[in-house]
């Protein structure tokens, strides 16, 4: 299958200013934290749930929920998944994007990139330029972030903060609800976004910064919202739990807003259609034992999700 160059980057989940300095429950319980900083824009903050596959989870608040932060801003939206960012291993050519928007007849194109920033709490400066959508409500399509300093300063992933307590290893897709006349539009121009390959209905395939062996790549997948009651874009953020998918997913209405967030194994996109498809559980846990077997007698080169689904199952056991 042709692999597009853009790598999904982060998500974004935007919280009350209250909820990103303590964090509740339904967070704390599931990740791990990683500190973040204040934007160099004076508006917002952030702290990051980091991924081994080099994802993130961007948890963001306006300081002190101040009005005037917030107005005028893109993520001035409810409180939930509000956005997601790619970025490219290789230089990124504006014009050309550009040019492929134009091409696509979508009516969406991209500003002129813009530089951005914030200090970490060790005082180190991370810098970055942002690249983001016009012509749609963002959140519709992904916006680009390319870092000018090592994008391990903004992404520090090491140290044991890629272990989450909910067991994620990274983003397994993105599911994106819009409207009828949006959805229309975002079909022409995400596969110019990106030269994404369309994997199936409205459904697109992203790298990620690392490879962690997994059978399938993330998606983005587009799905048309049906009543007029349900027009407004909708996010939804899965996450790929290996051997832990079938743990209660995330639906915390804060406001006027949902946070969204499904756990899924990652063996398969279970839950892109709002339901989740069990394999049948016999025979999964027949494959899971003689996967650990093959693991520990070294008959099978280690495959990471393997390794993960045998290390949870004799957790399980001995629980």
């Amino acid at each position: 299958m042709r692999k597009s160059p853009a790598l999904l980057d982060h998500v974004v989940l935007l919280l009350p200013y209250a909820d990103l300095v303590e964090l509740p429950k339904w967070v704390l319980d599931r990740f791990t934290i990683t500190s973040g900083g204040k934007h160099s824009d004076g508006k917002t903050e952030n702290r990051l749930v980091l991924f081994r596959d080099g994802t993130y989870l961007e948890l963001i608040a306006f300081i002190r929920d101040d009005p005037a932060k917030r107005k005028g801003h893109r993520w001035d939206k409810d409180f939930g998944i509000v956005d997601y960012a790619l970025t490219t291993r290789i230089d990124f050519e504006y014009a050309t994007l550009q040019e492929r928007m134009k091409a696509s007849g979508s009516g969406i194109n991209y500003a002129e990139p813009v530089e951005g920033g914030r200090m970490r709490p060790d005082k180190g400066e991370v810098k970055w330029k942002v690249t983001m959508p016009q012509g749609i409500e963002h959140g519709a399509v992904p916006f680009w972030c390319h870092d000018l300093t090592p994008r391990e300063r903004r992404v520090p992933a090491f140290d044991g903060n890629t272990y989450h307590p909910c067991g994620a290893v990274g983003v397994a897709d993105i599911l994106v609800d819009l409207g009828e006349k949006d959805f229309e539009r975002v079909c022409l121009a995400l596969p110019a976004v990106a030269n994404l390959p369309e994997v199936g209905d409205a459904a697109y395939t992203v790298s990620t910064p690392f490879e962690i062996g997994r059978p399938e790549e993330p998606r983005i997948k587009l799905r048309k919202r049906g009543s007029e009651e349900e027009q407004k874009l909708r996010l939804t953020l899965q996450i790929q739990c290996p051997g832990r998918g079938d743990q209660p997913d995330i639906a915390e209405t804060i406001g006027d807003g949902t946070v969204l967030i499904n756990f899924v194994n990652g063996k398969k996109h279970d839950k892109d259609e709002g339901k989740s498809q069990s394999p049948d559980k016999g025979k999964g846990k027949e494959m899971e034992m003689e996967k650990e077997k093959a693991i520990e007698k070294g008959k099978k080169k280690d495959n990471y999700l393997d390794v993960v689904l045998a290390r949870d199952k004799r957790s399980n056991d001995a629980a």
